[in-house]
């Protein structure tokens, strides 16, 4: 079944589009975090980074430098966050990759912080095998 993404893009459901080519789709977020809060989505529908085309890989630094450019310049925002839920323990809503990318303003009260903790002695060093091993 397609995903509310793939219906947009394909013009069964209405988007305010920021910009489409033939390989991503910038929208407006319908439940924005901040107004002028963007959804960066590919055409290739695949619900993981790691499920899209090589091509279409190596098209989102360009098409996200613009569009965090974008969303700066129309917000007059001094900075920005973007955010991808990669799969449902991540928070994924949405079964179709995708980045957020909204304006931040200092004092903006919307906060973005994680608890950090230290690795125990020796896990680093083991997370970074583990890493390199799993590296393809």
């Amino acid at each position: 079944m397609p995903s509310i993404f793939s219906k947009i893009l394909a013009g069964q459901i209405p988007g305010q589009f920021v910009f489409r080519d033939e390989l991503w789709a910038a929208l407006l977020d319908i439940r924005p975090v901040a107004p002028g809060h963007v959804l960066l989505i590919p055409l290739h529908e695949g619900q993981h980074l790691s499920d899209l085309p090589p091509v279409t890989l190596a098209a989102l630094g360009d098409r996200l430098a613009r569009l965090t450019a974008t969303v700066k310049a129309a917000s007059g925002a001094p900075a920005v966050n973007v955010v991808v839920n990669d799969g449902p323990a991540a928070g994924q809503e949405v079964p179709h990759a995708h980045l957020h990318i909204w304006p931040r303003f200092p004092d903006d009260g919307k906060g973005f912080a994680w608890p950090h903790t230290a690795y125990a002695e020796g896990e680093l060093a083991t997370w970074a095998v583990q890493l390199r091993s799993a590296w393809r």
